[in-house]
């Protein structure tokens, strides 16, 4: 088993990352919670196939479960769903002394972590995530949310789990695309801080070929992020790096009404713009963003988007990251060194009208 030690002043916990895990993983969250009940937030499709297993394992360890399920997919994170959870929560009678876990991929994460955050004015959770990206990235940090009409992630807090608990067998059920989706994540800790990883990713060539590695893979990943966020646990200034490729990215799921691309294809996306858009500010080598390209292209991600220039800005605009000075972007300095830059619209108008011109 890989364990890794995430230290905050706000309340440390564990990652804990081994194939098979979910079976066994009530005695690991009855070592973190003393709580009576558990009510576990997770989406349809995840609990037709592992709901079973997951009560099991929980009975087994002395808990008491209650569960509450949502549509699957990005439509899901809406105040809409969030109010319908939250009703449910009361109707299950759910006390401050009570356990929420979040069962699922990034959106049941977000929502249910929100759900937790607020609550009561807060409940303890646990993640355990079972799509790829959420493994290697979104169940890691405490970032809570849900969308508005307006843009993505704009309503939500920070709240660390309890603890993560990451089986890797369960990523044998995902298909292509949403395996594809959790690449455009990894192929992102290796673009923003760890060319080695970037280039063994290069190495493997494909999904089939880092598939093996996973497990690894996983843990480096969620091991990168975990200095990010003890660096800067509130998003304030170091940890905004992993947003390499999000402002972009958000504004292209907005686009596409959350239906088009996936985040992990608008993120794919949104590096290959952030990459040239560096090139075009003459502080990303030149050759960066074909590089991202073609591994992005080998990782079975969308690396051309037909959108105009100023409806992706005018989207832009709604990035929490953004200040009175522009739109605060993450690029390469190198593959493997990024920065936080400021742009102006204007500038940044111009450079995308010949990036999209190019059709990327």
């Amino acid at each position: 088993m890989h364990e890794i030690k995430v230290r905050l002043p706000s309340g440390s916990y564990k990652i804990q990352i081994e194939a098979g895990s979910l079976g066994r993983c009530g005695d690991q969250i009855r070592a973190v919670s003393a709580a009576e009940r558990v009510v576990v937030i997770s989406d349809e499709n995840v609990w037709s196939l592992y709901g079973s297993q997951l009560e099991a394992a929980l009975v087994n360890a002395g808990f008491l479960v209650d569960s509450i399920l949502i549509p699957p997919g990005e439509g899901s994170k809406t105040m809409e769903c969030f109010a319908r959870v939250c009703g449910n929560m009361a109707d299950l009678h759910v006390q401050r002394d009570h356990l929420i876990i979040a069962f699922g991929g990034g959106v049941v994460g977000d929502l249910a972590g929100f759900a937790a955050a607020v609550y009561m004015r807060g409940l303890p959770y646990v993640q355990i995530p079972t799509t790829l990206l959420a493994q290697v990235d979104s169940s890691v940090g405490g970032k809570t949310a849900i969308d508005l009409p307006q843009g993505k992630n704009l309503v939500g807090a920070f709240h660390q789990p309890q603890i993560v608990i990451t089986d890797p067998d369960l990523l044998k059920t995902l298909d292509k695309r949403h395996l594809a989706e959790g690449m455009a994540e990894i192929i992102k800790y290796g673009a923003i801080s760890d060319e080695e990883l970037f280039v063994k990713l290069e190495e493997y060539g494909s999904i089939e070929g880092a598939l093996p590695h996973m497990e690894d893979i996983i843990f480096h990943c969620c091991d990168t992020k975990r200095v990010f966020v003890e660096q800067d646990e509130r998003d304030g200034g170091e940890r905004q790096k992993l947003n390499f490729g999000h402002s972009f990215g958000h504004a292209i799921e907005k686009m596409g009404l959350y239906r088009k691309h996936s985040h992990g294809e608008a993120v794919a996306l949104g590096m290959v713009m952030a990459a040239k858009t560096g090139e075009a500010l003459g502080l990303t080598p030149i050759g960066t963003g074909e590089r991202l390209k073609r591994i992005i292209q080998a990782y079975q991600l969308p690396t051309k988007i037909n959108v105009e220039y100023k409806e992706l800005v005018h989207h832009m605009s709604m990035d929490k990251k953004n200040d009175h000075e522009g739109h605060k972007l993450i690029l390469l300095k190198a593959m493997g060194k990024s920065m936080i830059y400021t742009v102006a619209e204007a500038e940044l108008s111009t450079i995308l009208e010949d990036i999209l011109e190019l059709a990327l």
